[in-house]
């Protein structure tokens, strides 16, 4: 069954099952019964997508089965004026066809529709005939020959020119008789419509200050009352869109969710409280962006009169905790948040280009205090994703901070599906970024571990294996640590991730699109992978690295990690024990005796969020290039400051001109600015950048990877005295 049809069909099944009547299938073959639910279920779905019915609706008006005269569904209009008649064909290959036979008979259906002759349909007819009749004498009515088929719907000459001839004969004299083919590439948009957010309307009144610019893009700035935003979140009972309360749905396009009830936003609602009236001086206001802005005035029409504001498919894409904190305030004093007032930016995107809205997204979040992950919420790709998981194996996969996890078995994160994805990527680098910090997942561009797992979007059925494999290397290893002490036990502490790596690579990338069944006997054999794999890990640590060697920071080591992968796999491949003298030996002369290293400095700090994003950093010349370049950097004191991205390859943020740069790029080209023709041919930029009061780049590096050392040589310690 092709993947789309896949889609399909669970979409189906779960829209329609229970709702269409199968009673003439109850002792049929089931699946039999199952293709022809499909069967009803796509005629159904036709109605929904022609008629804008519901799907109790549609379901009603399925009459297929004995005596329906070619005629699956029938549909109406809410006008009362037009009317559909659906034949449905249901294939798994997605190959279903409509051919001359099926053409005839669904003309044949309409004739005896239109000559009033309804004595011989079926009982599930009868019950519609009043309102088929209602239809078919009004002197202006449309009558819609509607083709919905799983397959590519492409008609032979011969079947349109029976389609054809039969609106000729049925049409004229006021009333339109047309034909129609929904395929499945329709069927396939149409569930994928359905899993897209319905847009919000929300009401904004501004009864003071307000200022307004029309060009290039229409924006709005004013304050409005904080118990508005209350009934954005929760509504007030009214029977207007905007009237309806939202939730979390009103920050379908922010990086994140509100978070809960964090200090922070506690902070907000008491302030909100305590002071209302001084609310609007101590917090930053919000931004809503939408497609359309419709504006009343109260009076007067003119810029800063009282005036009310209709936003059109609207979301707040900023400040998404102030509005959640002035509805938690609202549910306890509404009076107080009445006169409490916020800043509001409403940006309308009409006329705006592609990726507008993105970058204002993104630009105001970067204000304020963001994790690299929460600009992962904007990635298409992720939205994609979490649409395939709905479709392919409904089940739930959520991306933006904020929101709860689903239970295990009902879904994934997007934090879990990175990991298992990390540890699944041919390359155990990215193994051992995450094991330093998750945020090294996030990171974007060229050798990125974000770009490199997402860059081109996996299915969800990949994630999702990966995620279960993921799931049973973890399990696994927790039961297998109760039998470990000393140096073993440290390495199932430090080194589960690259546990994981091995056993994905032991399972091979092909085996995660095997049907179900071949992939049931994967999952049972992991368990197995993970023993043979950690039994064998343990031995090599020792083996490549000494005894002596620290566990903790050999994980931690990009180089050694790769090594031991390489042996690891090697030993494995060869069928013979981990223990075996002639393996340990030939690995250990292929791979040579290296001094272990420390990592390059701005991998090892970005790795492990040494620095936080944003900290500021101060240039350290030495002697001779403060002679040299002195007077050229105060010219600008702008030129000796910075400040830090964790970013593995442009790590600072130059003050003098807002761009980034390595820190040994950025002296390069600071040398070179300021046209010291005696520079030297080094440069060593991370020795030259420092943050104040804790010392340049490189010692900063040194400190962190002394208490990766000190933390292992502990931990063995403890061990080894247990």
């Amino acid at each position: 069954m092709p993947l789309e049809v896949q889609h399909i069909r669970r979409a189906l099944l779960r829209e329609f099952a229970g709702r269409i009547s199968m009673d003439d299938f109850e002792k049929k073959d089931p699946k039999e019964r199952e293709t022809a639910l499909l069967s009803r279920a796509v005629s159904a779905k036709a109605a929904c997508v022609l008629a804008d019915c519901t799907s109790d609706e549609a379901a009603a008006w399925v009459i297929d089965g004995r005596d329906d005269f070619g005629i699956d569904c029938v549909a109406f209009s809410a006008s009362g004026s037009e009317l559909w008649l659906i034949q449905a064909k249901w294939k798994d290959k997605g190959t279903a066809g409509f051919d001359t036979e099926a053409a005839l008979k669904l003309v044949h259906g309409l004739k005896k529709l239109d000559n009033r002759d309804l004595d011989h349909f079926n009982e599930r007819l009868q019950l519609l005939a009043d309102r088929v009749h209602g239809v078919l004498r009004l002197p202006t009515c449309k009558v819609n020959l509607v083709v919905a088929l799983m397959g590519e719907g492409r008609l032979s000459p011969e079947t349109r020119n029976i389609l054809d001839e039969a609106a000729n004969e049925f049409g004229g004299r006021g009333r339109t008789v047309e034909y129609r083919v929904l395929d499945q590439e329709d069927f396939h948009r149409a569930i994928r419509e359905d899993l897209e957010p319905q847009p919000i309307t929300l009401k904004a009144t501004m009864d003071r200050e307000w200022y307004s610019r029309e060009n290039p893009y229409k924006a709005v700035i004013g304050e409005i009352s904080a118990d508005q935003l209350a009934h954005w979140y929760g509504g007030k009972g009214g029977d207007e869109d905007h009237d309806k309360g939202h939730g979390e749905r009103l920050y379908d396009r922010n990086v994140r969710k509100s978070l809960g009830l964090t200090g922070v936003n506690q902070t907000m609602v008491e302030s909100m409280l305590e002071d209302p009236e001084g609310f609007l001086y101590r917090h930053n206001g919000i931004t809503v962006q939408c497609d359309r802005v419709e504006q009343e005035y109260h009076a007067k029409r003119a810029v800063g009169q009282p005036t009310t504001l209709i936003l059109h498919n609207a979301s707040v894409v900023n400040g998404a905790q102030t509005v959640s904190s002035a509805y938690r305030a609202y549910e306890r004093d509404p009076e107080a948040v009445a006169e409490a007032h916020v800043l509001v930016r409403i940006i309308s995107l009409e006329g705006a280009p592609e990726g507008f809205g993105r970058s204002i997204t993104k630009a105001t979040n970067t204000q304020n205090h963001m994790e690299r992950r929460d600009f992962i919420a904007i990635d298409t790709v992720q939205s994609e994703i979490q649409k395939d998981f709905r479709l392919s194996l409904d089940k739930e996969y959520v991306f933006r901070r904020g929101e709860l996890d689903p239970a295990p078995e009902s879904g994934c994160s997007v934090t879990e599906a990175a990991t298992a994805l990390a540890c699944m990527h041919r390359d155990s680098s990215l193994a051992v970024r995450v094991k330093g910090s998750t945020n090294a997942l996030w990171e974007e561009g060229a050798g990125g571990a974000y770009t490199r797992l997402f860059g081109q979007q996996p299915t969800a059925q990949q994630i999702w294996r990966a995620v279960q494999v993921f799931r049973l290397v973890r399990d696994q290893l927790t039961e297998l640590r109760t039998r470990f002490t000393g140096r073993p036990a440290a390495v199932v502490d430090s080194g589960g991730l690259l546990v994981a790596h091995l056993v994905f690579q032991r399972i091979g990338r092909d085996r995660f699109d095997e049907p179900d069944d071949e992939w049931t006997e994967v999952l049972a054999g992991v368990p197995g992978q993970v023993s043979a794999v950690l039994l064998c890990l343990i031995t090599m640590v020792d083996t490549l690295f000494t005894g002596k060697s620290y566990v903790t920071s050999t994980f931690a080591n990009e180089e050694r990690c790769a090594r031991l992968v390489a042996a690891v796999l090697g030993v494995l491949e060869r069928g013979t024990g981990p223990d075996s003298p002639m393996n340990l030996k030939a690995l250990m002369a292929d791979s040579g005796s290296k001094r272990q290293r420390r990592p390059q400095t701005v991998r090892l700090l970005v790795d492990h969020d040494a620095i936080s994003d944003g900290t500021p950093l101060v240039y350290a010349p030495s002697t001779v290039e403060e002679l040299a370049i002195g007077a050229w950097l105060d010219e600008d004191p702008r030129r000796r400051r910075a400040s830090w991205v964790n970013d593995r390859k442009t790590p600072i943020l130059w003050e003098a001109d807002g761009k980034r740069y390595s820190p040994t790029g950025l002296v390069s080209q600071m040398w070179n600015a300021a046209d010291w023709k005696e520079q030297w041919s080094a440069v060593q930029g991370p020795k030259q950048w420092k943050v104040p009061g804790e010392g340049t780049l490189v010692e900063i590096a040194e400190r962190l990877w002394r208490d990766i050392a000190d933390e292992d040589q502990s931990d063995e310690d403890s061990l080894a005295g247990a």
